[in-house]
């Protein structure tokens, strides 16, 4: 392989090299990825490179970035693909007169959110700093400004692509509709163009309590959820923490309850928003106040560092007290094997957006044993179905794993419309993505 790629400018590894393991490593550590070669691209071109070589000796490729999304590869057939890593395709162009930013393909939310931020500006990203934004706008994307502004990739106003024949070019409508929250399917994009928002003021932080108050800090969640303006956004949480030095000391090592919120506006209107929550008894922690714009993605807390995980997302119709009682339970049954638990506020600009939910719930556990995950999987499916009375019919593909009906993650006729984009750019499926039908 290293004959037919002699300008690779980027790494090529292949099994039995030295740095096999570490190419072909994703960010969830409990998913064992072997393609059949991992390539790392430096540029475009490499991408073209690397696409043409797959066609002439018959491998498909698999393009990663962060290599957060792993779990919702086929790993049989990533065993005949070329992983492509992304990750040097870093570059950010912000032009702020225009409010827009033009990232490469291995762009971490983290880079772009501090890029833009010294122009008083954000993307729609998410809650995370190490997720690579391309992987993120591609699979839909929310964010703390998705209730004003809708997914991350309603923002994607252009993108430059590979096709399967190695060619590069600027996507056209069709692509565009494909790329925005299609997943990327039928083409590697190598480069988006994404809009930026204005952002005066921003108010935001974590709430704990112990985890025993579950029950009690999400009712009063539902409530202020019930009359929220579109610019607050809460995300609910059950977790057990380790006992880390990173974690505050109230929380360390603990089982909390916990809401994590963000006002994007004026100060006096998130406090008295938030006053309901904040005045719930016996808090053992409140971070809440001014935030920077390059604070959005790290405000949650996540791990910046590959951790092994499984874990399985649904979507609810609504959220009534009965709901809020089913989901402090099963909370509680399943303390061993589910780490966290949350529970995301959607609605506002999503719903016109076309995600019409108005809440999405995440339960995941560790992944770092054969033991563990099977015990993960079993509660996520007990979840399920103990919450099957609420949940919406869509599906969230981005916090499903393999083998999610995947025309249950889009709205009427919007599955059929990308597979025929598909059959019309990739017809012999060179590309493998994420839920790959």
């Amino acid at each position: 392989m290293t004959q037919i790629l002699p300008d690779l400018d980027g790494r090529l590894a292949l099994p039995g090299d030295a740095a096999y393991d570490d190419a072909r490593r994703g960010w969830n550590l409990a998913v064992d990825q072997r393609p059949a070669a991992v390539a790392h691209a430096a540029s475009a071109v490499d991408v073209q490179a690397v696409v043409r070589h797959a066609r002439a000796v018959d491998l498909r490729v698999a393009p990663q970035a962060t290599g957060h999304g792993s779990e919702a590869l086929d790993l049989d057939a990533l065993r005949g693909a070329i992983l492509l890593k992304t990750a040097g395709l870093d570059a950010i162009a912000i032009d702020p007169a225009a409010r827009t930013a033009t990232v490469g393909a291995g762009v971490t939310a983290g880079a772009l959110a501090e890029a833009a931020a010294a122009h008083g500006l954000a993307p729609v990203l998410g809650v995370a700093p190490s997720v690579g934004v391309a992987g993120l706008v591609l699979g839909g994307g929310l964010g703390w400004l998705s209730r004003t502004h809708g997914r991350a990739a309603s923002g994607l106003l252009a993108a430059e692509v590979v096709t399967a024949d190695g060619e590069r070019r600027a996507a056209d409508d069709d692509l565009l509709l494909a790329l925005r929250g299609g997943g990327g399917r039928g083409v590697i994009a190598t480069s988006l163009t994404l809009a930026l928002h204005p952002v005066d003021e921003l108010f935001g932080g974590m709430v704990a309590w112990p985890g025993e108050h579950a029950a009690e800090v999400l009712e009063q969640v539902r409530r202020v959820a019930l009359d929220a303006p579109e610019c607050l956004s809460l995300i609910f949480r059950v977790l057990s923490l380790p006992p880390l030095d990173v974690i505050p000391a109230p929380i360390r090592g603990r089982r909390i309850a916990a809401v994590v919120a963000v006002h994007a506006g004026p100060r006096a209107d998130a406090e008295h928003a938030l006053a309901p929550l904040r005045a719930t008894g016996g808090a053992l922690l409140d971070t809440c106040g001014a935030i920077g714009p390059a604070d959005l993605v790290r405000v949650a807390g996540d791990p910046e560092q590959p951790v092994p995980a499984r874990g399985e997302g649904l979507l609810l119709r609504e959220l009534t007290p009965a709901t809020v009682g089913a989901i402090a339970a099963v909370a509680d049954d399943h303390r061993e094997a589910l780490t966290v638990l949350e529970v995301r506020q959607l609605g506002g600009a999503l719903a016109r957006d076309g995600l019409t939910a108005p809440f999405q719930v995440f339960v995941g556990g560790a992944g770092d044993s054969p033991e563990a995950t099977a015990a993960t999987l079993a509660a996520a499916a007990d979840v399920r179905a103990r919450l099957a009375r609420w949940t919406a019919p869509r599906v969230p593909l981005a916090s499903c794993g393999v083998g999610a009906d995947v025309a249950r993650g889009y709205a009427d006729g919007a599955w059929e419309r990308l597979a025929a984009i598909r059959d019309a750019v990739d017809p012999d499926r060179r590309f493998l993505s994420q839920h790959d039908e």
